[in-house]
């Protein structure tokens, strides 16, 4: 009988959603009334009215057994963000059939907006419950997921964002640098680049990936046209994925990296939910649908439909000192932005030729990281090389040394932060 209640419920659910277009990853959500308001004190009259940095909607049923289990862990997360983030329960149900519900649940503290003629649902229809919401405090939806998935990880990594500088405690100027450019940033947040940072920013951490993997895997494709249009906005965003996954994958089995070829061609990323690798976001994404082994000279010759919609426009060297491969030779993780994108890519090339290429002024000779060979010609080859080099102050302006390349370190090393 239960099971009929429920089943009938959810059809008469979907009978009644309206036509409107529903509320998306990254979209504002407008001004709504909410007139009655169980198990609180609190005045909820509107959205704006909703205190906190984070507003979490949960769409609620009595009957869903998924969104009673989880209640337990949204009271928990609400009594310890106090002040800082606000879960509101949503139901369509009856008023009484709420109150009875309340009645018989001595531990429930969370309030629970009664949606009189589905209002609030219908603006964000939900195809199937549970579903929940997250607002940040511009009230823009920075995720869609289920709340099981709200953990505390999650929302510290949330929080986290508002204040950037608190992610990293850098020791040394050119990191500082990095994360200045970050805490610089006046624009609004891009909730597609925020979840691949909040991601980032787990992965150092060492806390659970696991919510924000989820997220990523549950993105709607549209997003990834949404909201990365521009090519900074698109490397700011692979680069944090490569990197985050490379040390997740790895730092849970170090043993993948023996056999290195499948760990970079393996199709175990999902994001939005299309599966990539490694290599498919290096090679297809980041350089622009390049062969891998072929010092970047040529393009692959049928690249896949979705590479070519995700794909930046123009390559830019400058990814190389920016993708962290696991290994001793690979360049630090940083933190990467679209709104400062070139800036921080200009100190991450910076950062590592001075630590890495060697100018022997008695031999004339300029020794380069073996990864300027592999890409060559995505450097322009030898002599844009060494005007780099001289650019950055490693080779006199007026000396013409012969370029060698060094040696690669594939020794494993996970905690290349730059710290």
């Amino acid at each position: 009988m239960n099971k009929l209640v429920t089943i009938l419920c959810a059809i008469a659910f979907v009978l009644k959603v309206s036509s409107q277009t529903p509320y998306k990853i990254g979209d504002l959500v407008n001004e709504f009334t909410i007139n009655t308001t169980l198990n609180t004190k609190q005045s909820f009259s509107t959205l704006k009215n909703i205190n906190g940095n984070i507003v979490v909607l949960d769409f609620f049923g009595t009957w869903c057994v998924p969104c009673i289990k989880a209640l337990p862990t949204l009271t928990a997360l609400q009594q310890k963000y106090t002040g800082k983030l606000s879960i509101l329960l949503i139901s369509i149900e009856e008023e009484q059939r709420l109150k009875d519900f309340i009645a018989q649940r001595k531990n429930l503290s969370l309030p629970i907006v009664v949606d009189k003629g589905e209002a609030i649902t219908q603006l964000f229809q939900p195809p199937a419950y549970p579903y929940t919401i997250v607002l940040n405090e511009e009230r823009k939806i920075i995720a869609i997921t289920k709340a099981e998935n709200l953990t505390e990880n999650y929302i510290d990594s949330l929080l986290a964002i508002k204040q950037p500088e608190n992610i990293m405690v850098p020791q040394k100027p050119v990191v500082k640098q990095l994360q200045q450019a970050i805490v610089k940033e006046k624009m609004p947040i891009n909730p597609i680049i925020a979840l691949s940072e909040q991601f980032i920013y787990a992965a150092k951490t060492g806390t659970n990936t696991a919510s924000l993997i989820t997220n990523l895997q549950t993105l709607p494709f549209d997003s990834l046209h949404n909201f990365l249009v521009t090519d900074s906005e698109k490397k700011a965003f692979w680069i944090n994925i490569y990197n985050g996954f490379t040390h997740v994958f790895l730092d849970k089995n170090p043993e993948r990296y023996k056999n290195r070829s499948s760990f970079f061609s393996a199709k175990q990323i999902t994001i939005a939910g299309k599966l990539f690798s490694l290599d498919a976001i290096e090679h297809g994404i980041l350089r622009r649908s390049k062969i891998k082994w072929s010092e970047g000279y040529l393009n692959k010759w049928f690249p896949s439909k979705i590479e070519k919609e995700l794909r930046v426009d123009t390559l830019d060297y400058r990814i190389h000192f920016a993708l962290n491969c696991g290994a001793k030779s690979c360049p630090p993780i940083a933190f990467y932005n679209a709104s400062k994108i070139n800036e921080q890519l200009d100190i991450a090339t910076k950062a590592y030729l001075n630590g890495e290429a060697d100018y022997n002024a008695r031999n004339n000779t300029l020794q380069l990281p073996t990864l300027m060979s592999w890409f060559r010609h995505d450097f322009g080859g030898k002599k844009q090389m060494l005007r780099l080099a001289k650019q950055l102050g490693i080779v006199p302006a007026d000396k013409q040394p012969t370029i060698h390349f060094k040696k690669y370190d594939w020794n494993l090393y996970l905690n290349n932060f730059k710290n």
